[in-house]
């Protein structure tokens, strides 16, 4: 099975992908999961949807290991620190960087120190590049939301080496790589990082590029299929 994550405007499922919606009991809190012959389906913000500071992400990811799902497909929306990278395209970062000022982990009894130093799955990200197409490279910067980056914050991130930003991947990375699991996070770029950025632009942008969205988790679940 693989497992996806559906960001903003991917409240409740992807269209297309039929299952049966199921309450997951974590240590960390419930978690609602769409789940299929070959496929498990999580909506990141939950339901009713949360800002991104309140996002569970503790029962998320613990949600698929409990499932023993363990490769996981994030699809983020993101926008752009760079004039090649416009709205409508589709990345795989490869790295990291995490502004959210916050402590990720599942270990506060002891200390545990996982490598962090290639965040995502090299062979999930090469395998989603081979089956959809989607180019990979790249470095998706986290700042903590759930406003909006300012001027100065972008300019730091754009000489710091980031690529697109957004506000969940670092959280999910970081936790994912605890326990073992195989996380990529698919970017969408929704816009660039200016004075026009705007929730409403997101949302209309994610809507416009949801048949992409669904193509994807198709493809992947049918090589999936293809692989057993």
């Amino acid at each position: 099975m693989i497992g996806f994550i559906g960001g903003s405007g991917l409240y409740s499922g992807v269209n297309r992908l039929k299952g049966t919606e199921r309450w997951i009991d974590t240590p960390y809190g419930r978690v609602k999961m769409l789940i299929g012959e070959n496929f498990a389906f999580l909506s990141r913000h939950g339901y009713p949807p949360v800002p991104p500071h309140i996002i569970n992400h503790h029962a998320n990811i613990m949600a698929f290991h409990m499932l023993e799902i363990k490769n996981i497909i994030a699809v983020s929306s993101v926008g752009s620190l760079r004039e090649d990278i416009p709205p409508g395209t589709l990345i795989l970062p490869e790295n990291l960087l995490d502004f959210t000022h916050r402590v990720w982990t599942y270990h506060n009894e002891k200390p545990y120190h996982v490598n962090m130093y290639e965040p995502f799955c090299k062979e999930l990200r090469e395998k989603i590049h081979r089956v959809a197409g989607i180019p990979t490279g790249g470095t998706y910067a986290t700042m903590k939301g759930p406003q909006f980056e300012t001027a100065a914050e972008a300019n730091m991130l754009r000489i710091l080496g980031a690529d697109v930003v957004g506000m969940t991947v670092a959280p999910e990375a970081k936790l994912a790589k605890e326990i073992g699991l195989c996380y990529q996070p698919v970017c969408i770029v929704v816009n660039y990082v200016d004075r026009n950025t705007s929730h409403e632009g997101t949302l209309n942008m994610m809507e416009k590029m949801m048949s992409h969205v669904e193509n994807l988790a198709w493809r992947m679940i049918e090589n999936e299929e293809s692989s057993i």
